[in-house]
């Protein structure tokens, strides 16, 4: 039995020796790749042609150095003039040193300045070169990293002073970043973005809940996707196509409800007003507010697939929110989106009319009338600008809407009543207020304005 066991031995030890030689080698080879590795100099990026140059003969650290004393526009121009070099500034922007440099400008330059938003163009501009030859998945985590990198230094620098705010920046690098890119990849950007942030669960809870209801998460989504997507937009075409992609998660009448959360005035409390539209005076304190939902609203036709009665259907559904608006209110965004789409509102018109809401529709146009002095000469980013022609050619286009045609008679002759109605409300509300030593001053203006209404409307019933 002795001599059947020591072979059995013997072959345990041989495969034991092997397993230990064969973990050595492994061992021994791991080490001397870590040590090659480390020793590997920066002019491993370079072409065969650069290597044997001063240039490449410097080490990361010198190298480095350099590139730490360019700016970020010259960094950006630099990683375009070869591959190599592209290579080179991706491995410098991806060190600790480079986050550190982008967080230092967040923490001495105000947020707000012009000068930051032209360094973080560069920015975004630069991490756009240098990860060109990528794929999108691998460019977008590669720009969530280094924003996450830059926004926690931030933080720890910044921890014994007031925090700061870097979404605005980190908006400006992203739109910077991924300029040029096509539908498709700007569709993957919102859902790598949206993922990262939970912003589909923040629309589903926001669009469920009545307008107030969670008001942090209702901060939470306005500041992400205006600041991320929204107000850094080139043009109105790319601005249409994120709120596409919004509107594709849910139906108008929730997407209403977003624009309007996007857009409301904020209160003193630092809360949505989103009462802004039942106060009488809004159109004055809010003349803003109503231009960008105007704004907004008309640039919905740019949306890829988008049927005008979707159009239709917003407008609709946004004076409804979170209850029924002043008609003066709803006024103040009809006036500012004739100038951009007037055939939406016209037809908006002829739907009131044909539905036998006459009497609303005169209402809408007489206060339109009135309001108009406020809207006149008030440029809103040089993008829209209503004038008097405007307001003429709306109530011109009203009346003669071929739609109307059959009901001209009762459009003239309720739009005529309406301003009477209106003037006689707005004296007796003057004389009222005088009887009882009131306040007056704005009923006065308003029936002023009225009166002049009244001689724009004669004019342009004149000339139809």
């Amino acid at each position: 039995m002795t001599d059947k066991i020591q072979p059995m031995a013997s072959s345990t030890k041989g495969v034991k020796h092997a397993l230990e030689t064969a973990i050595s080698k492994f061992t021994n080879a791991t080490i001397k790749k870590r040590k090659v590795m480390a020793e590997m100099q920066i002019n491993q990026y370079l072409a065969p042609g650069l290597e044997d140059s001063l240039f490449g003969k410097l080490t990361e650290e010198v190298m480095f150095h350099i590139l730490h004393r360019l700016s970020l526009n010259d960094l950006s121009q630099m990683s375009m003039a070869s591959k190599a070099f592209g290579k080179v500034i991706y491995a410098y922007v991806t060190e600790e040193q480079f986050a550190m440099r982008v967080a230092r400008l967040l923490i001495k330059i105000p947020i707000s300045s012009v000068m930051l938003l032209e360094q973080s163009q560069y920015v975004g501009r630069l991490l756009k070169r240098v990860s060109f030859l990528f794929t999108v998945d691998f460019r977008l985590k590669f720009f969530h990293q280094h924003i996450q990198k830059v926004q926690r230094l931030v933080e720890k620098e910044s921890a014994n002073s007031l925090p700061i705010d870097t979404l605005p920046f980190v908006g400006a690098v992203l739109q910077s970043f991924i300029a040029g890119w096509d539908e498709g990849e700007c569709l993957k950007v919102f859902t790598f973005m949206s993922d990262c942030l939970f912003l589909y669960r923040s629309i589903s809870r926001f669009v469920c809940d009545a307008p107030g209801t969670d008001l942090d998460n209702e901060l939470f989504l306005r500041r992400n996707l205006r600041y991320l997507f929204l107000d850094r937009c080139v043009t109105d075409y790319d601005r249409a196509i994120w709120i596409g992609f919004i509107s594709n998660q849910i139906g108008t009448a929730q997407l209403a409800k977003v624009l309007l959360l996007l857009y409301c005035p904020i209160n003193t409390h630092g809360q949505i007003d989103w009462s802004f539209a039942f106060n009488v005076r809004a159109f004055q304190q809010h003349t803003n507010v109503f231009f960008k939902l105007a704004k907004t609203i008309g640039i919905l036709q740019l949306i890829p697939n988008w049927s005008p009665s979707l159009s239709l259907e917003v407008l609709v559904y946004i004076s409804n929110v979170p209850n029924c608006w002043l008609l003066r209110s709803f006024s103040s965004v009809l006036l500012p989106l004739s100038s951009i789409d007037m055939n939406l509102v016209v037809k908006y018109f002829e739907i009131l009319y044909k539905s036998g809401r006459a009497s609303t529709a005169s209402l809408l146009m007489a206060l339109a009338l009135m309001i108009s002095p406020q809207f006149i000469g008030h440029n809103f980013r040089n993008e829209i600008v209503v004038d008097r022609s405007c307001v003429h050619q709306l109530i011109s286009n009203i009346i003669n809407a071929p739609r109307l045609t059959p009901e001209r008679y009762v459009v003239v002759k309720k739009l005529w009543g309406a301003v009477l109605t209106l003037a006689d409300d707005f004296a007796e509300t003057a004389v009222q207020d005088e009887v009882h030593g009131g306040n007056n001053n704005d009923t006065i203006d308003d029936f002023h304005d009225l009166m002049d209404a009244w001689k724009d409307l004669s004019i342009i019933l004149m000339s139809v």
